[in-house]
């Protein structure tokens, strides 16, 4: 079965890449051998926001993913097919994703406005969710998320 995998791979390459070839001109100002993203899911999102064809081997890599899926026949998730990882809810690529850009979202609010204290700014920014959310259980979180983002730059 691996064998007919990486045939597959192989030539899903080589036809891409002819297809690549007639657009490649278009995918400017973009360098396909600059990585985007540390997996080919979120590669493959950030290209197609950019409204940009993601390079061939993007799209290889999510095939290959999606064809490892279906040939475990449910023996493995989405997550662990794709990405490499077992699934758990608070370890998977898309809660990562999400706590990560509401915190962001939450630092521009702070930056595009003026707010006394932190907790000011908490409470206009949870106001304007549909969700409801503790303010509270926010900020510790957003405490949490700043440490952790310190302690990686």
């Amino acid at each position: 079965m691996d064998a007919d995998i990486t045939a597959v791979k192989k030539k899903s390459q080589v036809l891409l890449e002819k297809s690549w070839a007639k657009i490649e001109s278009d995918f400017k100002p973009f360098n396909r051998e600059v990585s985007v993203a540390d997996n080919p899911i979120s590669a493959f999102t950030y290209y197609l926001e950019m409204g940009k064809y993601p390079p061939p081997e993007i799209m290889v890599e999510v095939m290959d993913g999606f064809l490892e899926y279906f040939n475990s026949r449910g023996d493995k998730s989405l997550d662990e097919a794709l990405l490499g990882t077992k699934h758990t809810k608070y370890g998977s690529l898309s809660y990562k994703q999400e706590y990560s850009l509401r915190f962001t979202e939450f630092e521009w609010f702070i930056y595009e406005n003026e707010f006394t204290s932190i907790e000011k700014a908490a409470e206009s920014y949870l106001a304007s969710k549909v969700e409801e959310i503790d303010q509270d259980n926010f900020l510790t979180y957003y405490y949490a998320w700043k440490r952790k983002y310190k302690e990686r730059s």
